[in-house]
């Protein structure tokens, strides 16, 4: 068997196996697809809490480093994003930071700089840590997907899947303790859930040697008017102590 085709195997391996964690039931589930998927679940090798499955080909080819990560996700065309990207957003920060900030999706201005959270969103975000004594030069932060989608609209389920692999290497790269999700997206994707944010925000939960808090994503608080913004940013910054006493511990 060809490297190659190992290849396309592990792809299809990843995003069926992907697919079926979202709860996706379209694809029609014959005997042979069924015993498939069971054996995606069960041939698992959790990593922090994330899987280490050869989504992109032979395990020998993993990158060792951020850099060759980088460099690898420079050169990926694995779903249709590539086509209308300015730039990767590979995410910037220490290699060895203690609380990685997670994100949806690189937007206008991330896509045109390359750099995460630079619009307005990043302006509120850096004054969100700053609010509770961390400094954005000491943490990690990235995205789900490095390639922002047409009109910064919410990425999907396919174009998640294909930027897993990415995703999950980074973190091990990295393998911080503390993982901060901001919005529903990133933190339905890295937990595996498709809960609410309400009911999964405002408090750590585990996962493999890493703890996840998600949390209102800096937009959405922008978005928001009124008296909701102020009570979203309540919430937050209640969020951001709890953030702040655990990441204390770390420092």
């Amino acid at each position: 068997m060809t490297k190659e085709i190992v290849r396309i195997m592990n792809n299809i391996y990843s995003w069926l196996h992907y697919q079926r964690r979202l709860g996706v039931e379209i694809i029609p589930k014959g005997p042979g697809l069924s015993a498939f998927l069971d054996r995606c679940v069960k041939d698992e090798t959790p990593v922090n809490g994330l899987t280490a499955t050869h989504e992109y080909g032979d395990k020998i080819h993993a990158p060792t480093d951020l850099d060759g990560l980088r460099r690898m996700i420079e050169g990926c065309k694995r779903c249709e994003l590539h086509k209308s990207r300015q730039n990767i957003v590979f995410g910037e920060g220490p290699e060895d930071a203690r609380l990685v900030l997670l994100g949806e999706a690189p937007g206008r201005e991330e896509d045109m700089q390359g750099r995460p959270f630079v619009g307005p969103s990043g302006e509120l975000l850096t004054d969100m840590l700053r609010s509770v004594n961390i400094s954005r030069k000491e943490v990690f932060i990235t995205s789900v997907i490095k390639c922002r989608p047409p009109h910064n609209r919410t990425p999907g389920h396919e174009e998640i899947a294909a930027c897993s692999f990415f995703l999950r290497h980074q973190l091990r790269l990295i393998d911080p303790p503390l993982i901060l999700a901001l919005g529903l997206v990133a933190a339905q994707t890295i937990l595996k859930t498709k809960a609410s944010l309400k009911s999964l925000r405002g408090r750590f939960h585990q996962m493999g040697n890493a703890m996840v808090m998600p949390i209102y994503h800096p937009a959405y608080l922008l978005r928001s008017k009124g008296s909701q913004q102020k009570e979203l940013k309540r919430v937050a910054w209640h969020d951001l102590q709890i953030l702040e006493k655990e990441y204390a511990k770390y420092r």
